[in-house]
C-alpha cells in the first residue's frame, strides 16, 4: 500500500466530510507554498484531499489501498497492478498459456459478498436544536399554549429525497456497481479484480431528469408549527422536546429533536418565585410589629386586585409567616417581616420610658 491519504490530513477513517474539509484548510494554511510552507508537504495533502472528498474515490481507495487511475496494470514489485498487497502464489510464475486468476473470492469480502462496495454508514439521528421561550410569572401559573414556528428543509416528495425524478441503470457496470479489470500480477499472470464501478460510484444506477419539485436539491422548506403546551406550575428551566422535527439531512436516518426551554421574563414584582413556593417581604413599623397588621401582595398571579395578608401581633424581624396555598399550584406563599423603627417611633419609646417598663414588667 502507498502513502496513507488519512495520515496525511491527520485524520481517522471513519472522519466525515466535514471533518475532512477542515482538516485540509487548517493544512493548507501551514503547508501552502505561498505562506512560506513545503511544496512536497503540500501536494500529499493536496492529493490525499482530492481523494478523500469524493465518495467514489474515497470508496475505492478504502477497498483497494490504491488511488483510482494509478498504478494500474504496471506490473512493478510489491502490490504491482493496482495489487493492495503482496500476493503469493504456489505454483511457478512462467509459463507460455499465462494463468488467471479470478480475485472475486479475496474482493468479496470488502464488496459485501455481491461483489457491490457497501454504502457508508449514515448516523442513526441528526443533532437536536434547542430554543427558549420566555414566560410571565402568570404564564407558569396557570400555564399556556404557545405556537413555535420551526423553519425547516424536509426530503422532496415528489422524489424521496433523491434529487431526480427517476433512475437509469448504468450503462458502464450494467447495474452492478463494479467494473472488472486484468491486473498483471507476475510474467504470464494476470488477475481478474473487481473495483467500484467510477461512473456510477458503485451504485448501479445513475441518475435520470432532475426533479423539477426541488430542483435537484432532494429537500424543500417547510414551515412546522409546534404547539407547545406548558402545564401550569411549570418549572423554570424545564425542558420539552419534540422528536425528529429538525431538518432531514442525507447523512442521518431520522431528524434531530427540538428541546423548548422555559425561561423567565423579567418583572418588576413585589413576590418571587422559588420552585413551587412563592415568598414576600413585608417591611412593617415597630407599632405594626407589636399589635399586627395586614399587608397586600400585589403581584399574586391568582389575585387580581391582590392578596392580604394578616401579620399578627408580636411578630418579630426576620419571621417567617406560612400562608397555606397561596404559591404556585402546589406550594405555598411563606412572607418574611423586617421591622423598621421609625425615628417618631424612637422618640416615643424615650419620652414614654417609664410607661413602658410598667406595661412590659
Amino acid at each position: 500500500m502507498g502513502d496513507d491519504l488519512y495520515a496525511d490530513l491527520g485524520l481517522a477513517r471513519n472522519a466525515d466530510g466535514r471533518e475532512i474539509r477542515r482538516a485540509y484548510l487548517d493544512k493548507a494554511k501551514v503547508l501552502h507554498p505561498d505562506k512560506g510552507g513545503d511544496p512536497e508537504a503540500f501536494k500529499k495533502v493536496e492529493r490525499a484531499y482530492s481523494v478523500l472528498s469524493d465518495d467514489g474515490k474515497r470508496a475505492f481507495y478504502d477497498q483497494t489501498g490504491q488511488i483510482e487511475g494509478q498504478g494500474q496494470g504496471q506490473g512493478q514489485g510489491q502490490g504491482q497492478g493496482g495489487m493492495p498487497f503482496p500476493f503469493p502464489f504456489p505454483f511457478g510464475a512462467g509459463g507460455g498459456g499465462g494463468v488467471h486468476v479470478n480475485m472475486g473470492d479475496f474482493f468479496g469480502n470488502m464488496f459485501g459478498g455481491g461483489g457491490r462496495p457497501q454504502k457508508q454508514a449514515r448516523r442513526p439521528k441528526g443533532a437536536s436544536k434547542s430554543h427558549e421561550v420566555y414566560l410571565r410569572l402568570s404564564d407558569f401559573y396557570f400555564g399556556k399554549s404557545v405556537r413555535f414556528d420551526l423553519e425547516r428543509q424536509i426530503f422532496c416528495p415528489a422524489c424521496k429525497g433523491a434529487g431526480c425524478a427517476s433512475w437509469n441503470t448504468c450503462a458502464t457496470c450494467g447495474g452492478a456497481g463494479v467494473q472488472e479489470q486484468m491486473i498483471q500480477i507476475g510474467p504470464g499472470m494476470v488477475a481478474l479484480n473487481r473495483v467500484p464501478c467510477g461512473v456510477c460510484r458503485g451504485e448501479g444506477r445513475q441518475r435520470g431528469p432532475a426533479c423539477g419539485n426541488c430542483e435537484s436539491r432532494g429537500l424543500v422548506p417547510q414551515t412546522k408549527t409546534l404547539d407547545v403546551n406548558i402545564r401550569p406550575g411549570a418549572s423554570v428551566g424545564e425542558t420539552l422536546v419534540f422528536d425528529e422535527v429538525c431538518s432531514d439531512h442525507a447523512d442521518f436516518d431520522k431528524p434531530g429533536d427540538v428541546h423548548i426551554r422555559l425561561m423567565p421574563f423579567e418583572e418588576e414584582l413585589d413576590l418571587v418565585r422559588d420552585g413551587a413556593a412563592l415568598r414576600f417581604t413585608a417591611t412593617i413599623s415597630l407599632v405594626e410589629s407589636l399589635l399586627g397588621t395586614k399587608r397586600t401582595v400585589k403581584s399574586h398571579p391568582a389575585h387580581t386586585d391582590g392578596l392580604e395578608v394578616v401579620i399578627p401581633a408580636g411578630t418579630q424581624n426576620g419571621e417567617v409567616l406560612c400562608v397555606k396555598g397561596k404559591g404556585m399550584p402546589s406550594g405555598d406563599l411563606f412572607v418574611r417581616t423586617e421591622v423598621r423603627v421609625s425615628e417618631t417611633e424612637r422618640q416615643k419609646l424615650e419620652t414614654h420610658k417609664v410607661l413602658l417598663q410598667t406595661l412590659f414588667t
